[in-house]
């Protein structure tokens, strides 16, 4: 039994193999593949009963994920993969899928097909069953289909291909049964696509060239002949350089003997055997649907009614942040935290102890009390927010809208959708730019991530710290943060050197109506991994900051920052410990300016010049740790170091610039 040696969720880069490892005892694997945004996220939590982020959009899925667990009366390894659309390569991202599935060899394959996307999925169907692996189709969205007046025979599909379809109507209310009975009852598909005499004479020779020990041999062939060369790297293993050499030698050899365009000959004849397949299980009928959902998707996407939509969102979102949120907030004051610091101030008298647990930098106070009353709530609202339009399938839309924006600083096509991913995670987003093609897009697209854009925790308690002192502040703010956003691109597009470009493609999902319970568990679930992340960081940050105190470090720290902080940023000289918690967590340190500005430690000017420092400042350590996976060590470090000094020049120009016109 092999495994990889990654921790859970991390793939590595496509340059990057797996290693193999063996297991005490053999357990079979299940490896849920498909098209980006076809469902594999809900039905990996269906059958291994865990919970990843799902989302009605392409790329939620960034990194293999795995966990071994029992399905039925058996012990597998599941795995769950970002989106793949053929076994022939496109991208790095999955490069680093299908090396997994040949290294791994799973037991049992789950495509996941949308009824909406049926002949775009039988391309890697076709690939799927050329490896000689039982398979599993579980066709998802069957509700929409027929709400556009398409009916997708199942039936006919599993006696076609020769394997179990299961249909999942809508992906909230899987059945987990359906599911484990249909892996249970897992078969090798048909006979795979024949591709004429000739060319399955050429697939032949090849195939007979290869080592016994290569696994796959018929695809490893086919992908030979397309000429894709990043499945040379998996022959590298069982080969020594002089006979991989000599056989690429024979390779090229019998590609000669074959005239025309060999990947077109295949394109056509899966393309043949992929319509044949559709005409017998696809019939169109009366639409039961209305078409309000895809006026609103045109809508959304408008250039000209695209903005009211978009600005009615982010004002719903700031109203509730700002004012349930807050409402929350202090409740939780009010009957939880006051109480407790009162008791603490009445039944603790050593003054040490007392300023440990409710100082200041308190254990309590700054700490506990900060992750759970202060930013959780603000937190919970926003996730909730956030993960409705997640849902709904708005995230795409909003890329093609400010797709016009993008293009001049140089951003376009598959880069869009990583920078409007950045406001949910920014680490996820700075992954998957490993799909980009364009080295120049790419480091632009992770700058640009790691710079200006608040993460959605961030995101939410800028809106609660700017609510504190007005609606006016808040667009000054975001609008400042905005323009040096826009300005760094176009900075960066100038002094780049010129490369290719990648055409823009969206795939568009279709706006659902969300699920409340699903969006309630996907906002429970978000909130608590912050918990489990962020927790433990508050209160070693409140010791780290008391420890500091005590010490008289963080005296000599603030005498050494003063000028800049001071004089040049305008602040009040304890912001430099909201700066010192931004390197650990963002939303501590917002969580702290929060206190500061209920407060009255900061001013309506320094408010906003608060915010967009602590947004520029020091990209968190997990996008730190991405930016340098992505683009190597001494780039990441680098595009740090230059982050940082552009976040004080800028934040104390904006500064300056509020002083002499407000």
């Amino acid at each position: 039994m092999f495994v990889k040696t990654a921790g859970p969720g991390r793939a590595g880069r496509a340059g990057e193999r797996y290693t193999k490892v063996k297991h005490e005892k053999a357990v079979q694997k299940i490896a849920i593949v498909g098209l980006p945004n076809t469902g594999k996220s809900h039905v990996f939590n269906a059958l291994t009963g865990k919970y990843t982020i799902v989302a009605n959009y392409p790329h939620t899925t960034v990194e293999i994920k795995d966990i071994k667990c029992a399905v039925g009366d058996k012990q597998y390894i599941v795995y769950d993969t970002p989106g793949l659309h053929s076994l022939y390569i496109h991208s790095e991202e999955e490069t680093v899928v299908r090396d997994m599935l040949f290294t791994e060899r799973p037991d049992i394959f789950i495509q996941c097909i949308d009824a909406n996307q049926v002949k775009q999925s039988l391309t890697l169907t076709a690939d799927l069953l050329e490896l000689g692996i039982p398979m599993v189709i579980a066709l998802n969205a069957i509700d929409e289909t027929v709400q556009k007046g398409i009916a997708v025979n199942s039936e006919k599909l599993s006696e076609m291909l020769g394997v179990p379809v299961v249909e999942l109507p809508n992906l909230e209310d899987r059945d987990p049964k359906k599911l484990v009975d249909a892996v249970q009852r897992a078969k090798v598909a048909v006979e795979p696509v024949a591709y004429g005499e000739t060319l399955e004479a050429h697939i032949a020779a090849i195939t007979g060239k290869l080592p016994y020990s290569v696994h796959f041999k018929r695809k490893v062939s086919i992908l030979l002949l397309e000429n894709d060369t990043t499945v040379i790297p998996l022959l590298k293993k069982e080969l020594d350089e002089a006979a991989l050499s000599d056989f690429l030698k024979e390779v090229e050899t019998v590609r000669r003997k074959i005239t025309g365009s060999i990947g077109r000959s295949i394109n056509d004849k899966r393309n043949k055997w992929g319509d044949r397949i559709c005409e017998h299980i696809i019939k169109k009928r009366r639409p039961e649907g209305n078409r309000f959902l895809l006026t609103f998707a045109q809508l959304c996407r408008h250039p000209v009614y695209g903005i009211p939509i978009l600005l009615f969102f982010i004002a719903v979102t700031y109203l509730l942040v700002v004012h349930f949120a807050g409402f929350i907030e202090g409740l939780l004051n009010a009957f939880v935290v006051n109480p407790i610091v009162n008791a603490v101030n009445t039944r603790v008298a050593y003054p040490f102890l007392n300023e440990f647990l409710v100082g200041n930098y308190g254990i309590l106070t700054l700490g506990l009390f900060n992750a759970f009353c202060t930013v959780l709530p603000i937190l919970s609202v926003f996730f909730l927010l956030f993960g409705t339009l997640e849902d709904i399938g708005y995230i795409p839309n909003l890329c093609v809208l400010t797709n016009r924006l993008f293009r001049k600083i140089g951003i376009t096509g598959k880069s869009i959708m990583p920078l409007v991913l950045g406001f949910g995670c920014k680490t996820m987003a700075t992954l998957t730019t490993r799909g980009l093609q364009s080295r120049k897009e790419k480091f632009i697209a992770i700058y640009l991530i790691a710079f200006a854009i608040p993460c959605s925790a961030q995101l939410g308690l800028n809106m609660a710290i700017l609510g504190k002192v007005g609606v006016k502040a808040f667009i000054i703010a975001f609008a400042a943060l905005a323009f040096v956003e826009i300005g760094a691109g176009l900075i960066l597009n100038k002094i780049l050197k010129e490369d290719s470009q990648s055409d823009f493609i969206q795939e568009l999902p279709p706006i659902r109506i969300p699920n409340f319970g699903a969006i309630v568990t996907k906002t429970y679930y978000r909130l608590v991994w912050f918990l489990k992340e962020a927790a433990p960081i508050f209160i070693i940050a409140a010791l780290a900051l008391f420890l500091a105190d005590k010490s008289g470090a963080l005296e000599i720290l603030k005498r050494i920052m003063s000028p800049i902080v001071i004089g040049w940023l305008g602040l009040p000289i304890d912001t430099v410990e909201a700066l010192i918690l931004t390197m650990a967590r963002h939303e501590a340190a917002a969580g702290l300016l929060l206190k500061m500005v209920s407060a009255g430690a900061l001013n309506y000017v320094q408010s906003i010049v608060a915010v967009v420092i602590t947004t520029m400042f020091v990209p968190c350590f997990a996008n730190i740790v991405a930016m340098c996976k992505e683009i190597g060590l001494k780039k990441g470090l680098a595009m740090m170091a230059v982050i940082n000094i552009s976040s004080f020049f800028l934040a104390g120009l904006l500064n300056w610039l509020l002083v002499a016109f407000l």
